[in-house]
């Protein structure tokens, strides 16, 4: 694959290979006149005059996501059939480099991490877009560690400038929902997709692994494995949450990434059970652990969340909490 590095984008010069991806390189730019750096997104795809149209269209709703967890879109064109986006150059990487794999995080700190994507994300879903590739790559950092969800629409992007059927998955796959691998996707995918990084984050270990084909089975079909039997210090409630978000049901799931946010952040009842990060090795045994079946989510009852409606299914059929929902919903509490 060509390395264009020197070569002129509009007012940009790119610099320096950043990195590849199935649906585009990313590029160090600096700007011809002003010197500030840009990172350079060019497709892997050249355009007929129809699919310009289209490109630039989808570019132009991404364009539009201004938000505080969203790498911004700086600019879009095509050059030479070729489209590219600019964006804000994040300087510090992304979160799977920060915390490759093998690595186990701090509860607090998933759910930091958690309520800054799903801000992210329930921004977009309210705009009707879906962003269909979240996973570690996409998530950067900015100089504050701040996280920035990157990479809305590309996926979508190079699809819909392609010959691929409009039906065919977009994605990757060791993150990708059911109804996403079945070319159905909706904003609870990007909430099973977070999900999914929550496992790996509290385990260290991705909740299924294997070829393309086994990965679609187990997505489609397989019960999740127990977190706390990867991990036994886990509060159970925490594991539910996790587990409804990962249901292979999209209706089953909360009813908004930002409630699952807040679902989490209420079942982070015992933070100090482990606060450090921690590297372990992945064995067969781990790989094989038992797995047991999902109850309905457990979420701890506050004054915060009992009355959001995405919630109040999952405090009523939590059994810890009988006779204390009450005063929460009356306000007596």
């Amino acid at each position: 694959m060509a390395d264009h590095v020197g070569q002129q984008l509009g007012n940009y010069r790119l610099v320096k290979l950043l990195g590849r991806g199935g649906f585009a390189e990313v590029y160090l730019a600096e700007h011809t006149r002003l010197g500030m750096k840009a990172a350079i997104k060019l497709l892997h795809t050249h355009l007929s005059s129809d699919e310009t149209s289209t490109f630039q269209r989808e570019a132009r709703t991404i364009a539009e996501l201004k938000h505080a967890h969203i790498v911004r879109v700086l600019d879009y064109d095509v050059q030479e059939s070729t489209p590219f986006l600019v964006l804000d150059y994040a300087s510090n990487g992304s979160l799977r480099q920060k915390h490759p794999s093998g690595r186990r995080l701090p509860l607090d700190l998933v759910v930091d991490y958690v309520n800054q994507i799903a801000g992210a994300l329930l921004y977009a879903h309210e705009r009707k877009i879906i962003h269909r590739d979240v996973k570690p790559e996409n998530i950067l950092l900015d100089e504050e560690g701040r996280l920035l969800l990157s990479d809305f629409g590309i996926a979508t992007i190079a699809h819909s400038t392609s010959s691929m059927s409009t039906e065919a998955a977009i994605g990757t796959l060791a993150y990708m929902a059911p109804e996403q691998i079945q070319g159905k996707p909706r904003p609870a995918s990007d909430q099973y997709a977070l999900a999914v990084m929550v496992y790996h984050w509290l385990t260290g270990l991705l909740p299924f692994s294997g070829s393309s084909a086994e990965l679609i089975a187990q997505h489609l079909g397989a019960t999740v494995p127990s977190l706390c039997t990867k991990l036994p210090e886990l509060p159970e409630e925490v594991e539910q949450v996790v587990l409804t978000a990962l249901s292979k049901d999209p209706q089953q799931r909360f009813g908004s990434v930002q409630a699952f946010a807040r679902a989490l952040a209420a079942a982070q009842v015992s933070p100090a059970a482990f606060t450090e990060e921690q590297t372990i090795q992945v064995s067969k045994q781990a790989l094989e652990a038992p797995t047991r079946q999902a109850n309905p989510a457990a979420v701890a009852p506050t004054r915060a969340n009992a009355r959001d409606p995405h919630l109040l299914p999952s405090l009523r059929r939590w059994p810890k909490h009988k006779g204390m929902l009450d005063p929460l919903l009356t306000g007596d509490a």
